[in-house]
C-alpha cells in the first residue's frame, strides 16, 4: 500500500511519515501543497492531506484528485 501524506510544514510530514513507518508502511511519499501533490498521484493507494496550504489548499486538491 502507498501512502501520500500532503503538508506544508515538513514536521507534520515528518511525523506522519515516520508514524507510518513504525507501525509497517514503508511505501510512503511527501509533498508540501496540492500542486506538487498532483505531480505524485501515480500509485498512491491513501492520501493523508492538511486542509490549508499555499498554492493549492486540501480542498482545491481533493476536488482535483476526484476529479480524475
Amino acid at each position: 500500500m502507498k501512502f501520500l501524506v500532503v503538508d506544508d510544514s515538513s514536521t507534520m510530514r515528518r511525523i506522519i511519515k515516520n508514524s507510518l513507518k513504525r507501525i509497517g508502511y514503508e511505501d510512503v511519499e511527501d509533498a508540501e501543497n496540492g500542486v506538487e501533490a498532483l505531480e505524485k498521484l501515480n500509485g498512491i493507494d491513501i492520501i493523508l492531506t492538511d486542509w490549508n496550504m499555499p498554492e493549492m489548499d486540501g480542498l482545491e486538491f481533493v476536488k482535483r484528485v476526484r476529479g480524475q
